[in-house]
Protein backbone atom coordinates (compact mmCIF):
# COMPACT_ATOMS: atom_id res chain seq x y z
CA UNK A 1 0.00 0.00 0.00
CA UNK A 2 1.60 3.51 -0.92
CA UNK A 3 1.82 5.98 1.74
CA UNK A 4 0.73 9.19 1.18
CA UNK A 5 2.65 12.51 2.31
CA UNK A 6 1.27 15.71 1.47
CA UNK A 7 5.10 17.50 2.21
CA UNK A 8 5.60 19.99 -0.32
CA UNK A 9 2.49 20.17 -1.70
CA UNK A 10 1.28 23.54 -0.54
CA UNK A 11 2.05 27.10 -1.80
CA UNK A 12 4.79 28.46 0.04
CA UNK A 13 3.31 31.47 2.62
CA UNK A 14 6.05 33.19 1.05
CA UNK A 15 4.74 32.87 -2.64
CA UNK A 16 4.19 36.35 -4.12
CA UNK A 17 1.10 37.63 -6.38
CA UNK A 18 1.73 36.97 -9.66
CA UNK A 19 0.84 40.61 -10.76
CA UNK A 20 2.44 40.77 -13.70
CA UNK A 21 0.34 37.91 -15.16
CA UNK A 22 -2.73 39.78 -14.09
CA UNK A 23 -1.28 43.06 -15.48
CA UNK A 24 -0.99 41.45 -18.83
CA UNK A 25 -4.53 39.66 -18.55
CA UNK A 26 -5.79 43.40 -18.23
CA UNK A 27 -3.78 44.73 -21.13
CA UNK A 28 -5.35 42.10 -23.23
CA UNK A 29 -8.48 42.70 -22.00
CA UNK A 30 -8.50 46.43 -22.91
CA UNK A 31 -6.66 45.90 -26.13
CA UNK A 32 -9.95 43.87 -27.15
CA UNK A 33 -12.01 46.76 -26.25
CA UNK A 34 -14.15 44.82 -23.30
CA UNK A 35 -15.86 46.87 -21.12
CA UNK A 36 -14.78 45.95 -17.53
CA UNK A 37 -16.66 45.66 -14.41
CA UNK A 38 -13.94 46.78 -11.21
CA UNK A 39 -14.77 45.85 -7.33
CA UNK A 40 -12.41 48.16 -5.49
CA UNK A 41 -10.87 46.87 -2.07
CA UNK A 42 -7.89 46.43 -0.17
CA UNK A 43 -6.79 42.61 -0.11
CA UNK A 44 -6.00 40.38 2.90
CA UNK A 45 -1.96 41.63 2.71
CA UNK A 46 -2.64 45.24 2.76
CA UNK A 47 -2.49 45.92 -1.01
CA UNK A 48 -4.72 48.56 -2.78
CA UNK A 49 -6.74 46.07 -5.12
CA UNK A 50 -8.79 45.99 -8.30
CA UNK A 51 -11.15 43.03 -8.53
CA UNK A 52 -11.57 43.14 -12.59
CA UNK A 53 -14.09 41.09 -14.74
CA UNK A 54 -15.90 41.43 -17.76
CA UNK A 55 -18.28 39.43 -20.32
CA UNK A 56 -16.07 36.84 -21.36
CA UNK A 57 -13.16 36.54 -18.07
CA UNK A 58 -14.35 35.72 -14.59
CA UNK A 59 -13.27 38.14 -11.67
CA UNK A 60 -8.87 37.83 -11.19
CA UNK A 61 -6.96 40.59 -8.62
CA UNK A 62 -4.51 43.35 -10.03
CA UNK A 63 -3.14 45.07 -7.01
CA UNK A 64 -2.39 48.76 -7.72
CA UNK A 65 0.30 51.15 -8.38
CA UNK A 66 -0.22 54.96 -9.58
CA UNK A 67 0.66 53.56 -12.82
CA UNK A 68 -1.65 50.71 -13.17
CA UNK A 69 -4.70 53.29 -11.70
CA UNK A 70 -3.74 55.80 -13.97
CA UNK A 71 -4.18 53.30 -16.87
CA UNK A 72 -7.07 51.99 -15.76
CA UNK A 73 -8.37 55.63 -15.60
CA UNK A 74 -7.66 56.90 -19.08
CA UNK A 75 -8.93 53.37 -20.75
CA UNK A 76 -12.36 53.78 -18.53
CA UNK A 77 -13.09 56.98 -19.21
CA UNK A 78 -11.41 57.64 -22.83
CA UNK A 79 -10.94 54.32 -24.30
CA UNK A 80 -7.30 55.07 -24.45
CA UNK A 81 -4.62 52.35 -24.26
CA UNK A 82 -1.44 54.63 -24.68
CA UNK A 83 2.17 52.57 -23.59
CA UNK A 84 2.87 54.14 -20.52
CA UNK A 85 5.74 52.40 -18.27
CA UNK A 86 4.01 50.17 -15.87
CA UNK A 87 5.97 47.95 -13.40
CA UNK A 88 3.25 45.72 -12.12
CA UNK A 89 5.35 44.40 -9.70
CA UNK A 90 6.02 47.67 -8.03
CA UNK A 91 3.30 47.40 -5.37
CA UNK A 92 3.53 48.37 -2.07
CA UNK A 93 0.53 47.68 0.79
CA UNK A 94 -1.57 50.83 1.77
CA UNK A 95 -0.73 52.90 4.71
CA UNK A 96 -1.81 51.30 8.05
CA UNK A 97 -4.85 52.80 9.36
CA UNK A 98 -5.83 53.84 5.95
CA UNK A 99 -8.84 53.03 3.92
CA UNK A 100 -7.95 52.72 0.37
CA UNK A 101 -11.72 52.23 -0.59
CA UNK A 102 -13.08 55.31 1.05
CA UNK A 103 -10.34 57.09 -0.41
CA UNK A 104 -10.26 56.43 -4.04
CA UNK A 105 -14.12 56.43 -3.73
CA UNK A 106 -13.78 60.47 -2.53
CA UNK A 107 -10.90 60.91 -4.95
CA UNK A 108 -13.43 59.96 -7.79
CA UNK A 109 -16.10 62.39 -6.34
CA UNK A 110 -14.24 65.29 -5.81
CA UNK A 111 -12.50 65.09 -9.39
CA UNK A 112 -16.15 65.41 -10.64
CA UNK A 113 -17.22 62.02 -10.84
CA UNK A 114 -20.63 61.20 -10.07
CA UNK A 115 -21.75 57.55 -8.63
CA UNK A 116 -24.88 56.11 -8.47
CA UNK A 117 -25.64 55.06 -4.66
CA UNK A 118 -27.53 51.71 -3.99
CA UNK A 119 -30.81 53.22 -2.24
CA UNK A 120 -29.93 52.31 1.59
CA UNK A 121 -32.97 50.61 2.37
CA UNK A 122 -31.96 47.50 -0.61
CA UNK A 123 -28.34 47.84 0.73
CA UNK A 124 -26.64 45.07 3.08
CA UNK A 125 -26.74 46.25 6.39
CA UNK A 126 -23.78 48.13 6.99
CA UNK A 127 -22.18 48.97 4.30
CA UNK A 128 -23.32 51.26 1.47
CA UNK A 129 -22.72 50.20 -2.50
CA UNK A 130 -21.96 53.04 -5.02
CA UNK A 131 -21.16 52.57 -8.54
CA UNK A 132 -19.37 54.92 -11.04
CA UNK A 133 -20.33 54.40 -14.65
CA UNK A 134 -18.16 54.80 -18.03
CA UNK A 135 -17.25 54.51 -21.38
CA UNK A 136 -15.74 51.48 -20.98
CA UNK A 137 -16.67 49.81 -17.89
CA UNK A 138 -17.78 50.68 -14.59
CA UNK A 139 -15.93 50.86 -10.72
CA UNK A 140 -17.72 49.41 -7.58
CA UNK A 141 -16.90 50.19 -4.30
CA UNK A 142 -18.70 48.40 -1.19
CA UNK A 143 -17.82 51.28 1.53
CA UNK A 144 -18.53 50.67 5.38
CA UNK A 145 -21.80 52.77 6.45
CA UNK A 146 -20.34 55.62 8.78
CA UNK A 147 -21.20 58.91 10.15
CA UNK A 148 -18.49 60.07 8.23
CA UNK A 149 -19.59 58.57 4.90
CA UNK A 150 -23.35 58.99 4.93
CA UNK A 151 -22.47 63.31 5.93
CA UNK A 152 -20.19 63.16 3.08
CA UNK A 153 -22.48 61.76 1.21
CA UNK A 154 -24.86 64.27 2.19
CA UNK A 155 -23.08 67.32 1.83
CA UNK A 156 -22.39 66.00 -2.08
CA UNK A 157 -26.06 65.57 -2.74
CA UNK A 158 -25.28 61.90 -3.17
CA UNK A 159 -28.20 60.69 -1.33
Amino acid sequence: MSKFSLQGLGTPKSASYDNESAYKELLSRMDKGERLTIEVYTDKDGYSSFGIQTGVVSKFKLRLNQDILLKIMQYLTNNETEDVKVEPNDVEPYGEGKDFTMDLFKLMVDNGFKPQTVPLFRAVYGKVKSIFHFPKGRVEFNLERTDELMDYLADKHLL
